[in-house]
């Protein structure tokens, strides 16, 4: 009885939990239903988080160029599984769980709840099948919920209900949004524009409904509130002598190695043209969400009296864009944080169904109608996901396996990954890291190279992993013991492992 009740009273979670699972069983690579997550970034991050738990400092010991947060989550998840991504799907469930609960409740404020549940399985089809998902563990991706509820409290105060608070009353609210604000800056501080463009509208909304003066505590909390998920790193690098480290690595390397933002010189009508060519693609190969997000945008602007509600949300999707993609990055789970915004279609279809729902009446048909649109949106996840041809593999016939059974376990093992990021061998042997250039960086800075070259000379690992050919200096130290070509998703790469002798 006590179970019943328990199921009943937190039925909205339970729903968005089985969801998310029953989704990212089939489409995220950190699930038990694929030998690996093969992903070299979510690799990357799993042996930075690795280093960090084995008393590492991340950008002194070791170097990549995301931020803080991001590698002590996937650290958590090293502690969880040293050796496989279990404790990763276990934060993407938990990710993809808030970022459907906060989803349900924008939709439910403005249609039936019995409609909501049949709407959210498509929505969750939709985010984690699509391309920009990508193979799962992206840093956005764990950032979804965060998103979700700013829009969450964005949509309280846009449409509040007689019983809300005024806005700038609401100092719980702004402050915690201030934290996530504070938290993504540290996992990857292009998604910022979203958090931007939140608190102009919020700023907006006070000024004109409360004035000038009201806005003042609010704007303090939400300032806070960003200033504190950094006090625990300035202490951590501080106390490792490594501020600057962590500067070098996340802020500077970023802005002027690796995002093209100072280097392009084309002219600003060319560099809009590029982007309106890059929003048409990632419209087209991105279908499933970016469909709602434009019903959504449409029905706004047409049913919609006040100005600022027909506005707001493309004002907040081209900051969030703009702050992403104006750098020149495009690969695909560069768009993840635009996936929230799909939030808005639902909204705009739930309310066309609220008018369809006066003649079907019956609560069970909805219902019925819910767990219907669940299974049918698995086997859509399923069948339309980038890992589709990859799921069920025998983890014994992949490469991965075949390499990590030439490499002999023993506390001193050490191994340098070069060629290319991280290819999977640092999580399924274990092995911690002993370079501080201990893959190669897509940022491709000259010290990096010169000194995984100087490795190679030295001989200073057990092991070396190549996907880019055989490495000068190689034979010096070491001998070829095992060789593949790998093809995945348009990845033709072959692997070279050797040995020192």
């Amino acid at each position: 009885m006590r179970i019943l009740n328990f199921c009943k009273k937190n039925l909205i979670f339970i729903w968005c939990l089985v969801t998310s699972f029953t989704i990212l069983l089939f489409t995220s690579r950190s699930s038990f239903f694929f030998p690996y997550n093969n992903w070299d970034d979510a690799n990357s991050y799993f042996t930075m988080g690795k280093g960090l738990m084995n008393h590492m400092v991340i950008y002194r010991d070791l170097y990549d160029q995301k931020g803080p947060f991001l590698y002590l989550l996937y650290g958590i998840c090293y502690l969880i599984s040293n050796n496989s991504f279990k404790g990763v799907f276990l934060f993407e469930i938990i990710a993809a769980t808030i970022f459907l609960y906060y989803s349900f409740m924008i939709i439910k404020r403005h249609c039936d709840i019995k409609i909501t549940y049949m709407l959210i399985p498509v929505l969750a089809a939709g985010v984690y099948s699509s391309k920009s998902f990508y193979w799962g563990g992206a840093a956005e991706e764990f950032c979804l919920p965060m998103f979700a509820y700013a829009l969450y409290v964005l949509n309280k105060f846009l449409y509040p209900e007689s019983n809300d608070k005024k806005i700038s009353e609401c100092a719980k609210e702004i402050f915690i949004v201030g934290l996530l604000t504070g938290i993504t800056s540290l996992i990857k501080y292009t998604m910022l524009g979203f958090y931007f463009a939140f608190g102009v509208i919020v700023l907006i909304l006070i000024i004109y409904r409360e004035g000038l003066l009201k806005a003042i505590k609010p704007a303090l909390l939400y300032f806070l509130g960003i200033m504190i998920p950094f006090i625990p790193w300035l202490i951590f690098f501080g106390i490792n002598g490594a501020l600057d480290d962590w500067y070098r690595c996340y802020i500077f390397n970023n802005l002027f190695f690796y995002s093209n933002i100072t280097g392009d010189k084309i002219t600003l009508s060319a560099k809009l043209y590029k982007l309106c060519k890059l929003q048409y693609w990632l419209f087209i190969d991105n279908f499933e969400y970016f469909l709602y997000i434009a019903v959504g945008f449409v029905a706004n602007l047409f049913t919609e009296k006040i100005v600022l509600r027909k506005i707001m949300y493309p004002f907040m999707y081209l900051c969030t864009f703009m702050f992403i993609f104006y750098g020149g990055g495009t690969l695909p789970y560069y768009s993840i944080p635009l996936m929230p915004f799909s939030i808005i279609g639902f909204v705009a279809i739930g309310k066309f169904l609220k008018k369809l729902s006066e003649h079907y009446s019956n609560e069970s048909f909805w219902y019925n109608l819910g767990v219907l649109a669940l299974i049918s949106c698995v086997v859509f996840a399923k069948n339309n996901c980038q890992s589709a041809n990859y799921i069920f593999t025998d983890k014994d016939t992949f490469w991965l396996t075949e390499a990590a059974s030439f490499i002999e376990e023993a506390p001193d093992t050490t191994l340098l990954n070069v060629g290319a990021l991280d290819v999977g061998l640092y999580t399924i042997t274990g092995i911690v890291p002993t370079c501080e250039y201990f893959q190669t960086n897509g940022i491709a800075l000259p010290t990096m190279f010169s000194e995984q070259e100087r490795y190679i000379k030295e001989g200073l690992t057990t092991y070396v992993i190549s996907s880019e050919g055989e490495p000068e200096h190689i034979y010096d130290h070491y001998d070829l013991i095992y060789q593949t070509a790998f093809y995945d998703n348009g990845y033709d790469q072959s692997y070279y492992l050797y040995k020192h002798r």
